[in-house]
């Protein structure tokens, strides 16, 4: 087995205790939030949020591979222009998505009916400056193989919000949404200082712009970029429709029911990051076939992990809903349903991505999510029109089963992957799981 002090330990446990962390504090959060503000306030929160990750999540793709590949292999002479070229980018990219957002706010809040998202808007300017030096310092520690200042500046800038959460809840404090905004910019300005600590050494800039380099990452990191921005599009466009569609309240009862696919993102995350790297060595080593498995193994490991919550979420929604948002919320309980079906079909989608991404053609997965992100659009718009409330979650339920035929025509065509392979490793880890059950009770007996 590994030593305890090896490179894979450390840094598995940093990763999954970021991924943790962020889990707990982001639900937490939401729990009091659920219980402190209006319908319409939280509606409104879940809508500012679902915008302002889509900005963080297309300044990540765009220059956090791309820094990552090129840091790895470059000589002394060329690490200091890199850096200075992906910090050149950063703010490029900031800037363009500051005249944007500022440019968008006032027809924003018009669009979703909530006049105070404007001023939330304005004021995230001040915090995707910030974060600028928050993100550039994590990717460099990301690009030296070093993790922990990651974790513990991620834990400042999201414990921050929570903590003046937990202490309006505690001392009765009515919060303003634009209060939040404020500890978002605290709590980034907060992680960028604590990181900059562990990245110093790191730190090496040139006063000479590359240009050269600047195009380097641009072109590498435009697809990552674009597939990014295309997949947070199709994960939010429910709750966008609803606010365009629909009072901003119903974004609220639509977010709790959300909020219990939280829980799914986790193994979903933790398996693709491990299978991208192992998909990635073994078809240069063993060729497709072995990416065949991987993708049939994993999907099935993924599968069996979140069927049991799926059944669970089914039987007992409306308990579960009145748990996390209160009995104000049970409306949402039917919605829970109907989403939770729809996390046993991501497995296929992730690993789709990622299985396309090792082979080399990012591509085809970029121009299918673009296609199912407009599918999307218009599945939402049809059912949220025809049904109310619950159309978002049958929009989208739609559009990931139109995904899903079409990448799994794709995976046949490229790698022979079949279908119902997934469900025999799905039950092969059921029967592999008893067994090492009943060996363990059998030997404590034996023991005992």
């Amino acid at each position: 087995m590994f030593a305890k002090d090896s490179y894979w330990m450390k840094s598995g446990i940093y990763t999954m205790g970021q991924r943790v962390t962020s889990l707990i504090t982001g639900f937490g959060g939401f729990y009091i939030l659920v219980r402190l503000l209006s319908k319409d306030d939280l509606g409104a929160w879940a809508l500012f949020v679902s915008v302002t990750a889509l900005i963080e999540v297309a300044r990540g793709g765009l220059i956090q591979n791309a820094q990552i590949k090129y840091c790895a292999t470059a000589s002394a002479e060329d690490y200091p222009k890199i850096l200075t070229a992906s910090l050149s980018l950063n703010v490029i990219v900031t800037i363009f998505s500051v005249i944007v957002l500022s440019g968008l706010a006032h027809f924003m809040s018009n669009l979703w009916h909530s006049p105070q998202l404007e001023m939330m808007f304005y004021l995230y300017a001040i915090t995707t400056v910030i974060l600028i030096f928050y993100y550039q310092f994590n990717f460099i520690q990301q690009s030296n193989l070093d993790f922990k200042g990651i974790f513990y500046s991620n834990l400042i800038r999201q414990g921050v919000l929570f903590i003046f959460i937990f202490l309006s809840w505690y001392y009765n404090h009515d919060i303003k949404l634009y209060e939040l905004v404020w500890m978002m910019s605290i709590g980034a300005l907060l992680g960028a200082v604590l990181s900059y600590f562990f990245v110093k050494n790191y730190w090496k800039i040139t006063y000479k712009l590359e240009w050269e380099w600047v195009k380097k990452l641009f072109h590498y990191g435009k697809y990552v970029f674009g597939t990014n921005i295309s997949s947070m599009i199709y994960t939010s466009i429910d709750q966008m429709m609803l606010g365009y569609l629909m009072p901003v309240s119903s974004v609220a009862i639509f977010n709790a029911a959300n909020r219990v696919t939280n829980f799914v993102e986790v193994p979903l995350s933790s398996v693709a990051a491990i299978v991208f790297p192992q998909s990635a060595k073994r078809i240069e080593t063993h060729g497709k076939e072995a990416v065949t498995y991987l993708y049939e193994r994993s999907v099935g490991l993924l599968v069996a992990m979140i069927l049991p919550v799926t059944i669970a979420c089914l039987i007992f929604s409306k308990w579960i809903i009145i748990i996390i948002a209160g009995k104000d919320y049970v409306e949402a309980a039917p919605i829970l349903q109907i989403i939770i079906l729809a996390t046993l079909i991501q497995p296929y989608i992730r690993q789709f991505g990622t299985t396309m991404d090792s082979i080399g053609k990012p591509k085809t997965n970029f121009y299918l999510l673009v296609f199912i992100a407009v599918i999307n659009i218009g599945t939402n718009y049809f059912f949220i029109s025809t049904f109310g409330l619950i159309g978002a979650a049958f929009g989208t339920f739609t559009a990931l089963l139109i995904f899903l035929v079409i990448s799994q025509v794709i995976l046949y065509r490229e790698l022979n992957i079949k279908f119902h392979h997934t469900f025999i490793y799905m039950w092969k880890f059921y029967v592999d799981g008893f067994n090492k059950g009943l060996h363990v009770l059998k030997t404590r007996k034996l023991r005992g």
